[in-house]
This record gives C-alpha cells, structure tokens and sequence, in this order.
C-alpha cells in the first residue's frame, strides 16, 4: 500500500509541478447560477483593452482556464450565443485567481428574451477524445438514438446490436458519461428510446482515460444529452414496423416531469419480431463435413426504465434508476449434415433442434452528487446491483443414414449477480484539474445444465453430461488522472488505474480454478494546436480483456446433436497496449494514425472429431495491427450534407497453440454518407448511404468482402412534432459472414446470413413541452457486458 501510495503520489507532484505560469480558473454562469457552456472568454490588458493578452472557452460545465503573463491588473470580456457581453476588470495574485463570471440573457425592446444559436463545429477533437456535434450534422432531426450512431464517424451499428468503432474489438456505450449496461436486442430498444433532437454530441474515445474501467480491448462511445432548464411536462409515443422475411414491430413510450426539484423519467418499450438465420459450416480435415442450417429466430418483450433524480440543494443531489427486462427467445432449427471419408459420401444426418429462452435482468443505481465549491470540484457516490436469470429448455433430436437416432432433453439455468460501489471526485486546482476514486466490484454466476437422455419417451437424467458452475470475482480499482492547460497552444492529460482480481470457480465434476492478479493501467494524451485550424494530438492507453461468464463456464452445451461448445475455466485475460497520432484540420477534416499490439487472445477453435464437432475456447492468438483513419464532412449547395470515412490497417497475428496458424492482411473500410434535403425547411430528406468492408483477417479467420447499401426518406411533420421514417438495409444482400478459419492441418468455412435486409417504417409523435428531457442519468456497472 505505502508503495501504491508513493508512486502515486510522485506522479501527482511531477506533472503539477511542470509550469509555474499563473493560470486563472474560473466558471461562467446565468443569473440563476446555471453553467454558461462554451462562452467565450477574453483577457484583456486593463489598461489597454485593444491587446487581447489570451481567450479561451468554456466547456461544457461553464468551467475554463486561462493564462496571464503575471500577476496584477486584467479585464475579462465574456460573451456567449444568447447573453450579454460583460467586462469587468479583475486583480490576480498567487493566492486569489479562482472566479465566477455572471452574465445575464439578451434582452431587445419588444422581446422578452432571445436566444441565439451558435452554429458549432461539426468535428472536434479534444484532448482524449473524438467529438461529433450532431446538431451540425444529417443526424440532427427525426430520428433516434441508433440511427445517430450509425451516422458517427467510425462508429457501424445496426439493428443487431452489432455496434463497433472501426479497427477496435469491441465498444462500451455510455449516456452522459454513464455506462448504459445492456447488450445486443436490449441495447438497441434502449437505444431506439433516444431522439436524436435531445443528443447534443456523440464522443468517440478510442482510448480511454484511466477515469474508466481498463475491461475490454475497446473504445468508448459517450452519448452527450442535451442540458435541460426548463420546467414542466414532455414525452413522445412511436411504432415502428419491420420487414425482413419476417414480420416485426416495436412500441416505445416516454414521459418526461422536471421541476426545480425534481427530474424524473418513465420509459417503457415492447417488441415482437421474427427473422430467418441461414448459418452454413464446412470442415476440411482427413474427413469432411458439410452443415447446413436454417432457423427462424423469434424474441419479443418489455423493458420498463424509471429514474429519480431529486435536488437537495443547489449543491446536493441523489437519486435512483431501475430498469426491468423480460425477453422471450424461441427458434426452431433444421440442421442437414453431410460426412464425407474423401470425396466419398459417408452419412447423412437431420437434426431438428428447439430452443427457448426466457432473460429476466433487473437493474437498480442510487447515487449521491455533491458540488464542493463554485469552480466545480464535485463528489459522487454510487452503489449498483444487477440481477439477471435466464431459463433456456432446448430439445433435440435427430435421424440417421446409418447411426443410431438421438433424442435429447436438455434446461440450462444462468443466474448472474453483479454489485458494486464506487467513489469519484472531480478536483479542478491551480496549475491542473485532478480526478481521483476507486471502485469495488463483486461478479457472481451460477449455472447449470440437467440432461436428459429420451428412450422410449421416458427421460432419462445423465449425470455424466449434467454440470453445474459457480464462479465469483473480486474486483478492486483506483484511478487519478491529471490533465493541464500549459499555454494556448500545448495540453496535456495522464491517468493511471491500479486493478486488483481474485477469482475462483468450482465444477460440479470437480474442476476448479484460482487465480488472483495485480495490473496497472496507465493514459497519456498531448494536444498542441499551433493555430484554430491545425490541431495534434498523441495518445497512449493499456486495456485488459477478461473472459465472459460463459466462456469461462466448463459445462458442455450442445448446438445440436452433434455439435457442443466448451467453456475454459482457465482462460487467461488479454491485454493490450493502443497508441495513437491525430490531426484534424479546419474541423472538417480528422486523419488518425494508430498502432495496437493485443496478446492471450481469446476465441473459438472448432474440430471435428468423428461424427461430433465441438467448440472450445482458448487462448489462442496475439495481434499486431497498424492503421490510418480519415473522416472528412461538408456541405454543399445548402442542402447536400455529405461525410466520408476510410480506414486502412495492416494485421498480424500469430498463433500460440499448435493448431491455430497466424494470418496477416492489408484491409480497407470505408464510408460514404449522403443526406439530401429536399425542401428548404429540412423536413424532407433523401438518404443513400454506402460502406464496404474489404476482406480483411482477425486472428486465424479471413473475412471476405461485406458491404451495405442503404437509402430512404425522413419526414418531419406537425412543426416537426411528427416525424416518420422509410429506410431500407442491405439492399443488396451484402452483410453476409463469409470467411475461413486456418489451423494447422485444416480449415473450415462459414457462409452465414441473418436477415439483414429490412424494410423499416417509424413514426414517432412528441407531446408537452418538447425541451424538457428528463433524467437521463445511467447506471455505472460495466461488468454487466461479460454477463450476456
């Protein structure tokens, strides 16, 4: 601990330590003492008030630093879109530079107030950060949460809930700095609840700050929610219908209540939808199989969201979010599988499988917020549980050519429990702002499978293929970042988390695993903008990739009568070390060069052994990969808005286990996004959008070419209360999972598709006061994305 505490320590003093220059901190607020976000501030010599000395703007919180040469006299020009300007004159020492800048609303002769808009940068980047505005942007009306995303540069989200930035693994979602803790179907109807006319920002952190949890080889998409001081009453109501092969639809209903003391929100979504899977997988060894499957996947249900937020004090706040889910999964699928001995036909095997799946989540988040003091040192407090079942019956049986017919009966039970507790302080100082807190974490599952073999239509238990698996982790983290303004042109930020891991899991068959570990985490980001059109920026983070519950589950789970995964108990975290190289020129234009080396990667090794193929998971590749992304945004004609993004990488993977062979690939992504407005008002707007995922290579698996073009039209009707969209996907079928898997002395070949045509219609009606937006506070658990 004493070690702890003196690195920690040495490292805080260093970086405060670095400039003696005198910086003024300070806040700009209303009359009222509500934050002013991004009001420009300029020091002016009091003497002189034509030398402007330095500027800066505030950001989101009305919170801003800036240098003077020396202590003594000054006068500070503030202005911001919809107030008056105000100049006073100010005196600074080493002792009294902390100051809040009041400035009062616009007021014209016949008008009571005006509010002006300030039209702000469609791209941003800031110092660990990727930012894009989207009210500057062809995502800015009538639509909802997961279009937006779709539209973010670097970002590919669909109706799956397959939601990624370009050249990372995985993503965290995040609403206002508050991780959203769902996944797939349950993150897109939560997304789906979002309008597009309340998000102010999409921020894309490629790699994060030691602020955040070090889990998953990923980046971060934080969802920025628009600030609300209005009073009263808003909601909205939508139906959407969905057309693959299936029919589909969707219900989501908010309301919305804010007070001076209260903000409060009830969101409530129901759905019911249908798709066909076709899944095709080749072996080729010393035997060859050949398998062909159909499915029609069916999953409807509810999610009820209800969150608090009550204001003690001007100070003081505390609240609570509890979401409820209940979803329903059943499919029925053929399974056709052909056994060759050479080019000689062997076997043939029909299987029919039937599978149903009822999730029950509950999440609860209380939390307290206390502001320090007027400069906005601030205090949370947050306490979570996530509870989640899932009861899964799934039958099987199957017929033939020269084997005897197989009939099983198999209830797979999964109960996850997460809790944690946590502490931040957010500390703007002198010469920096700090951020410092720590964070408990406890992870438990308990699954289990019963099997049961049919003869003769009486079920019969086997206790060789029944298991049970109780896992339970520890985990503990704590964090400082420190971040500095050392001129108008340089920027700096370092960060560095420490996590402690126990862990322990224990079989019914008697597997156990122990392990326990220490990591450190360390950020660093540099930012130097010589002028306001050309900014640098340098970024470094490690990240660690810790197996889900199921992959670390041992218990034998069959796909069909001849096809089983196996989870790994032993399974070893990966980590992964990301640097970056930024350049964004004039705001339009943002070019990224990254370099990322990853080991113990983990993931599926499919063999076949005799008529059986079986799945398991192991540590089985490290990655290298070296990249260049651009993005690039403008308007033309007034009413062409159109973005581009490309991204380049060169991959290298080696193999650590003998049967897994390394792969290496130059790949290319790239974007084009067109939004075409087809009246002056903007309420009609044409789209047609394009990407295209060349064949590229992720560990031992080659991924063939994968593209998807999409177009339709948005409407805004009723004083744009009333909006209603017309979008088609996969216009062309091009969203297949086509790709081989090397090992060392054979190769398999999937050629899957999952419906992803779609023919969607939406209609969504806003009602009440449409500015206020309720609370929109989320529950901070990130572990809950290992628990699906």
């Amino acid at each position: 601990m004493q070690k702890t505490s003196l690195i920690a320590a040495t490292f805080f003093l260093a970086f405060s330590t670095v400039s003696a220059q005198n910086i003024i901190n300070g806040k700009v607020t209303d009359i009222k003492g509500q934050s002013v976000p991004f009001a420009l501030i300029k020091v002016l010599s009091a003497n002189n008030k034509a030398n402007v000395i330095s500027e800066k703007i505030s950001d989101e919180n009305g919170i801003f630093n800036v240098e003077v040469p020396q202590n003594g006299s000054y006068n500070l020009l503030t202005s911001a879109s919809g107030y008056a300007e105000s100049s006073k004159n100010y005196e600074f020492n080493n002792t009294t530079n902390n100051i809040t800048i009041s400035i009062e609303k616009e007021k014209v002769a016949g008008i009571k107030e005006v509010v002006l808009v300030a039209k702000k940068k469609t791209f941003e980047r800031k110092i660990d950060r990727f930012v894009f505005n989207t009210e500057n942007s062809i995502a800015s009306k009538g639509v909802d949460g997961l279009d937006v995303l779709a539209a973010t540069p670097m970002v590919k989200a669909d109706d799956e809930g397959n939601i990624e930035i370009v050249g990372k693994n995985s993503v965290s979602i995040m609403i206002n700095d508050r991780p959203v803790n769902l996944s797939g179907k349950d993150l897109v109807s939560y997304l789906k609840t979002l309008r597009s006319e309340n998000i102010a920002r999409i921020e894309v952190i490629t790699t994060p700050p030691a602020k955040y949890e070090a889990q998953g080889n990923s980046g971060i998409i934080n969802i920025v929610l628009k600030q609300n001081t209005n009073m009263g009453f808003s909601g909205n109501i939508s139906t959407s219908y969905q057309r693959r092969s299936r029919n589909g639809y969707s219900n989501n209903g908010s309301l919305n209540y804010q007070s001076k003391k209260i903000n409060t929100s009830l969101r409530i979504s129901q759905f019911d939808n249908e798709k066909k899977s076709d899944e095709n997988l080749s072996i080729y060894a010393n035997n060859i199989l050949a398998a062909e499957t159909s499915r029609i996947d069916k999953s409807k249900g509810y999610n009820i969201n209800y969150s608090i937020d009550y204001k003690i004090n001007d100070k003081t706040s505390l609240g609570a979010i509890y979401n409820y889910s209940d979803t329903d999964g059943k499919n029925d699928s053929k399974n056709f599988s052909r056994y060759y001995h050479g080019n000689t036909l062997d076997s043939t095997v029909v299987s029919n499988a039937y599978n149903a799946t009822d999730i029950q989540n509950n999440q609860l988040n209380v939390y307290f917020e206390r502001k320090l003091d007027s400069l906005g040192k601030k205090l949370y407090l947050g306490g979570n549980l996530f509870d989640s079942k899932n009861d899964n019956p799934f039958s099987l049986e199957s017929s033939s050519s020269n084997v005897n017919n197989i009939n099983y009966q198999l209830n797979s039970k999964y109960h996850y429990k997460i809790y944690s507790g946590q502490a931040d302080f957010y500390l703007p100082f002198k010469n920096f702002i700090g951020e410092v807190g720590g964070k408990y974490t406890r992870f438990n599952t308990d699954t289990g499978l019963d099997f049961f073999v049919n003869n003769g239509g009486i079920p019969q238990y086997d206790n060789i293929r029944s298991n049970a698996f109780e896992y339970n982790e520890n985990n503990w983290a704590s964090y400082i970042t420190l971040s500095k303004t050392f001129n108008e042109k340089w920027e700096g930020k370092a960060g560095l988390r420490y996590e402690y891991t126990s862990l322990t899991g224990v079989a019914r068959n008697g597997e156990r695993v122990e392990n326990e570990y220490g990591k450190w985490f360390p950020s660093l980001y540099l930012t130097y903008k010589p002028n306001k059109k050309n900014i640098l920026t340098l970024s470094y983070s490690k990240r660690i990739t810790r197996p889900d519950a199921r992959s670390l589950n041992p218990t034998t789970i069959y796909l069909d009568p001849y096809a089983y995964v196996t989870g790994n108990p032993y399974l070893k975290p990966s980590f992964s070390n990301n640097f970056e190289l930024g350049y964004v020129f004039n705001n339009k234009l943002s070019v990224t060069g990254y370099y990322q080396f990853s080991k113990d990667n983990f993931g599926q090794i499919v063999e076949l052994q005799g008529a059986n193929r079986t799945v398991k998971i192991l540590n089985n590749y490290d990655e290298n990969s070296i990249g260049i992304n651009a993005t690039y945004s403008n308007t033309f004609l007034k009413r062409w808005d159109f973005y581009a993004s490309a991204n380049y990488a060169y991959v290298e993977s080696k193999g650590l286990i003998d049967q897994v062979e390394g792969l290496s690939s130059n790949s290319l992504y790239y974007s084009v996004n067109n939004t075409i407005h087809l009246n002056s008002g903007k309420t009609f707007s044409f789209l047609l959008n394009f990407w295209n995922f060349l064949p590229h290579t992720k560990g031992n698996f080659r991924f063939e070419n994968v593209y998807n073009l999409s177009t339709g039209l948005r409407m805004s009707l009723l004083e744009k209360k009333l909006q209603v969209n017309l979008t088609v996907q996969d216009l062309l079928k091009g969203m297949k999972f086509r790709g081989k898997a090397y090992y060392s002395d054979y190769y398999t070949y999937s050629n899957n598709y999952y419906d992803a045509r779609t023919f969607n219609v939406s209609v969504t009606y806003q009602f009440g006061n449409s500015k206020v937006r309720g609370n929109n506070k989320q529950i901070k658990l990130e572990e809950v994305d290992r628990a699906n």
